[in-house]
C-alpha cells in the first residue's frame, strides 16, 4: 500500500488565502457589469494578478513535495 504525503502547513496556508482571492475575483467580475471605474479595474488586475502568484506557488509546493 502506497503512502500519500500529507499537505504541509504552509500549502495549505496558500491553497487557503487563494481561494479566498479566488472568491474574491469572479465577486468582481460580477460586479463590474455595473461598476466600470479605473479604480475597479485597477483592483481586479492586481487581484488576478496575485492569485496568478499564488496559483504558480502552489503548483510548486506541489510538485516539489509530491503532493
Amino acid at each position: 500500500m502506497a503512502k500519500t504525503k500529507k499537505p504541509s502547513k504552509k500549502v495549505k496556508s496558500i491553497e487557503k488565502e487563494y481561494n479566498w482571492y479566488k472568491k474574491k475575483v469572479d465577486q468582481m467580475e460580477e460586479e463590474r457589469s455595473y461598476d466600470r471605474t479605473w479604480d475597479g479595474k485597477e483592483l481586479l488586475v492586481k487581484f488576478k494578478k496575485m492569485k496568478l502568484v499564488l496559483k504558480t506557488q502552489l503548483n510548486y509546493m506541489k510538485k516539489t513535495l509530491g503532493i
